[in-house]
């Protein structure tokens, strides 16, 4: 197909509810039977807090003491109420990062101990993760009681840790707060994984956000997640042609030219020139070229062509070289040497843009 390009069908804003909903079912219950019980488990296997810590921090909770607080849903129309659920499932995974062993002292737990403790070498030990059945209003419905029930356990097991004297509601504000300010960029370590373990990669192209969960990145409020691989026949180019729908957690923060209506407009008419035109991306004319529509309900992101002269390089060297670009389709990974001089003068390589008037 030299020469041309194909364009997958563009949709609006949020339709495949369904898809939402889902993904808040299974990532609440991945993270719930295998993040934060098999931790609580283990906590109490070693003497560090007790069922009988959990009561009584349980019937001496206030209102004014929860740690844990979320607005009201505002708006009773399904896609407010889905966002809400959206939101509220990323209150509770960065409420079980708050207690993670990076921010509390007495959490020695290794990934090893949260594998065996989980049951994924023993099915007597297994957490069972629910089941979902019902019409999506009653799937909404069981989500709202289930986040309730959840968080009001995380709540009680935060208490119990101050309570037992492991952290303080000072030290634990502070993690809180970082937790909302900062935003990690996975991109990197999720491309180099992937160059890395070809089974990674598999799991990756077929499943998006379930393999991403395994390796503990959680995708926010995303319905859908597809990852395009760039390869010698193909190149892939990311674009929102209605507003800057974009997974912020795996891409960082939206580049401006992202949002700008010359970048919606030219990508989907002639992206090869807009390529050039805009970030000076020569795309070889063999080469297919494919566009895709980021939506409320699907977003997408590129994973990029593993640069030559890299195969000594770690997962850690080899995640410099990813970028924002070439994650959206917009550049390629940094060679070596781009790399080099990166770290040499301290400054990324600038890639002029052509800003329009």
């Amino acid at each position: 197909m030299s020469g041309k390009h194909d364009h997958k069908p563009f949709e609006g804003h949020m339709h495949d509810f369904e898809a939402h909903i889902r993904a808040v079912e299974e990532d609440l219950e991945y993270y719930r039977a295998k993040r934060f019980e098999p931790r609580i488990f283990y906590l109490i296997r070693r003497g560090v807090v007790t069922f009988y810590d959990l009561l009584k921090a349980r019937v001496a909770l206030k209102r004014s003491d929860q740690f844990f607080k979320l607005k009201k849903p505002q708006g009773k129309n399904i896609e407010a109420r889905v966002r809400y659920l959206e939101e509220w499932l990323d209150e509770y995974v960065k409420g079980i990062a708050l207690v993670s062993a990076r921010a509390v002292e007495a959490m020695d737990m290794v990934t090893e101990d949260n594998r065996k403790e989980r049951g994924d070498y023993d099915d007597f030990f297994k957490f069972q993760k629910k089941q979902h059945h019902g019409t999506l209003e009653e799937r909404m419905a069981n989500l709202e009681q289930d986040l309730r029930d959840y968080q009001e356990l995380l709540e009680v097991f935060v208490q119990a840790l101050i309570k037992r004297g492991w952290s303080t509601r000072e030290e634990l504000k502070q993690r809180w707060k970082a937790l909302h300010e900062e935003r990690e960029w996975a991109g990197g370590i999720i491309v180099a994984k992937a160059w890395m373990d070809s089974e990674f990669k598999e799991a990756l192209l077929t499943t998006g956000r379930e393999a991403l969960r395994e390796m503990g990145v959680h995708q926010g409020k995303v319905g859908k997640l597809v990852v395009v691989e760039n390869t010698d026949k193909v190149h892939n180019l990311v674009v929102c042609t209605l507003c800057s729908c974009y997974p912020y957690d795996i891409l960082g923060d939206t580049p401006w030219w992202y949002k700008h209506e010359s970048y919606r407009t030219k990508i989907v008419q002639n992206p090869r020139a807009c390529a050039q035109e805009m970030f000076q991306l020569e795309i070889p004319a063999g080469k297919q070229v494919r566009v895709y529509d980021s939506t409320s309900d699907v977003r997408y992101f590129v994973l990029p062509q593993r640069p030559a002269g890299t195969e000594g390089m770690s997962e850690e060297e080899l995640a410099k070289l990813v970028t924002a670009d070439s994650l959206i389709g917009a550049g390629y990974a940094l060679e070596p040497d781009q790399l080099n001089e990166v770290e040499r003068t301290g400054a990324a390589p600038e890639i002029p843009r052509v800003r329009p008037d």
